[in-house]
């Protein structure tokens, strides 16, 4: 459970169906993050919100900087995991190459998600004022994204976990407002129920070291300098919902505030823990 629902893909339509094309084909990623998802069930706010900053992502400007502060940073690693390990996890070759995809598409996602809820809290919480003394745009250039990286499979669905692996997932729970909220990556991870133990097994202790939070920290101070640079060039319009919406909109970011930077971190804490790609 979430603070709000989801808007599937599949069920997505008209101008939602638009935006969330956009967002995979800028973001080069092949799907679109839950909180996009909850914001499209808010009526006018996904709409909105992508009004505002559109013009920062396809020029390349929102990825180009999310990219960029993750790529120079120096994160910790884990002991390598040898491929013969990973086959008594169940993860064959095919698998494999999933696995690799999966981190690449949280350490590309994840930044970006950073700097976009980042933003819509910021046109959430700013005054009027702040938000129309915005400063003049340079013209937009010219930019095309990277590559789209491959598909990931569907989540797990719930009525086929396994006891042992709900209890594995429950250990990534994070909670507000009373809902329950488990980061994609591990869900995805479900597929493979014993690697899935493997990585509660390092992380548990790495999430909790100096060093690492000390990193997820610096991730959140770099891309906090980051929105404040790209807000000041945004004239967002006033949101069409009342201040109650926003607020629990505002709760449902602060999740991804706190979990995003865990999702670099750790997602290039394990792909680098990997065999290389055969």
């Amino acid at each position: 459970m979430t603070v709000f629902p989801e808007l599937s893909e599949h069920a997505a339509t008209g101008k939602i169906a638009e935006i969330y094309a956009e967002i995979r084909a800028y973001c080069a990623v092949p799907y679109v993050s839950s909180l996009q998802r909850q914001l499209a069930t808010v009526p006018g706010c996904l709409e909105w919100a992508w009004a505002a900053m559109r013009p920062a992502v396809t020029n390349g400007e929102i990825p180009e900087a999310a990219w960029r502060q993750v790529e120079s940073m120096s994160l910790p690693v884990l002991p390598p995991l040898t491929r013969p390990k990973l086959r008594t996890f169940a993860v064959d070759a095919a698998s494999e190459s999933t696995i690799h995809a999966i981190y690449e598409t949280f350490y590309r996602a994840s930044p970006v998600n950073m700097i976009v809820g980042g933003l819509i809290r910021r046109f959430l919480t700013s005054s009027n004022a702040e938000r129309l003394s915005a400063v003049d745009r340079p013209v937009s250039r010219p930019w095309s994204p990277p590559p789209p990286l491959p598909d990931l499979p569907n989540f797990v669905a719930d009525g086929n976990l396994s006891p042992d692996t709900r209890a594995t997932l429950a250990q990534f729970e994070t909670t507000i407002d009373g809902s329950v909220f488990i980061p994609g990556l591990y869900r995805l991870l479900a597929h493979w129920p014993a690697y899935l133990g493997y990585v509660a097994d390092h992380l548990g202790s790495a999430r909790r070291e100096t060093s690492v939070l000390a990193v997820c920290r610096e991730v959140e101070d770099r891309m906090a300098t980051q929105i404040s640079t790209i807000a000041a060039g945004l004239r967002p319009a006033l949101p069409p919902f009342d201040g109650a919406t926003a607020r629990r909109i505002v709760a449902s970011i602060d999740v991804y505030r706190r979990t995003s930077p865990e999702m670099i971190v750790f997602s290039a804490m394990l792909r680098g823990a990997l065999p290389p790609p055969e």
